[in-house]
């Protein structure tokens, strides 16, 4: 049996990180998206925490995290310290969306911490081909600008985005009371996230760690072609397409999702 799951705070370089942790043997973090918090990984807790000591966070700015303030900061390196907070040597990571890329970015960073990673869509800063995916959050941001924070709350999750994850009971529930909870911050302040430099896209070939990355057919077009992009310059990079499935994965089929996740970080070399 887990052990019971504890929540906390640690402290970080200008703020504090928010986290809940269960379950023992290899360190497992998950990363959340943008507007999402540590709450949309419920669906893959119990699969999980019988086989790894289990973490997921809210990123700064998201959830119970503190929100960021004029410092510059960046999200791998909040991953680093509160890895070293919770005393944390070498750990798996699963990542979505935003928080695909802060896992990749954390992995270039600190290889020699990183066991295997799973990215859900992962979003590639410094990508240069964005077309819909950035036509939406210039949308979003405008909308925030002219008609407030729940307007724009409303057309972040109606949008194209998030459609077949709300198709589903446990994605609806999810997703609106998580995006209802979410403070908006970043739709009417400039955050100071820094990121690897160069980032992330320019350094794909430095993502030594083995790799297992995931897209759903019916995510936006951008997100497959990161994807393919990602696998196709990381040396131990792999891309599944999932057929049917959206942007949220872990989410839309968490049965699916668990079990392949499961297989890939249990693997023996």
């Amino acid at each position: 049996m887990p052990t019971a799951p504890t929540e906390g705070h640690v402290d970080i370089d200008g703020g504090r990180l928010h986290y809940r942790r269960q379950g023992q043997g290899e360190a497992l973090v998950l990363v959340h998206g943008f507007g999402l918090d540590h709450r949309v990984w419920a669906p893959q807790w119990p699969a999980l925490v019988d086989s790894f000591d289990l973490i997921s966070y809210d990123l700064r700015g998201f959830g119970r995290s503190s929100l960021p303030g004029e410092a510059p900061y960046s999200h791998h390196e909040d991953l680093r310290a509160l890895l070293d907070a919770l005393d944390i040597d070498r750990a798996h990571l699963i990542g979505h969306s935003l928080g695909g890329g802060i896992a990749a970015s954390f992995a270039v960073a600190y290889p020699q911490r990183t066991g295997r990673v799973v990215l859900s869509a992962p979003l590639l800063r410094g990508y240069t081909q964005l077309g819909e995916l950035l036509a939406l959050l210039k949308s979003v941001w405008q909308i925030a600008a002219r008609d407030g924070l729940d307007a724009a709350r409303s057309a972040w999750l109606n949008a194209a985005l998030f459609a077949p994850t709300l198709q589903t009971p446990t994605g609806r529930a999810l997703l609106t009371q998580i995006m209802a909870d979410y403070s908006g911050w970043h739709w009417q302040h400039r955050d100071p996230e820094t990121g690897l430099q160069p980032p992330l896209a320019q350094r794909l070939h430095e993502l030594l760690a083995p790799t297992l990355v995931l897209v759903g057919t019916r995510d936006l077009p951008d997100f497959v072609h990161m994807g393919e992009a990602l696998a196709a310059q990381a040396p131990d990079a792999h891309l599944e397409l999932l057929p049917d499935l959206g942007h949220g994965p872990s989410v839309e089929d968490a049965q699916w999702f668990n079990v392949r996740v499961q297989a890939f970080l249990l693997r023996k070399r």
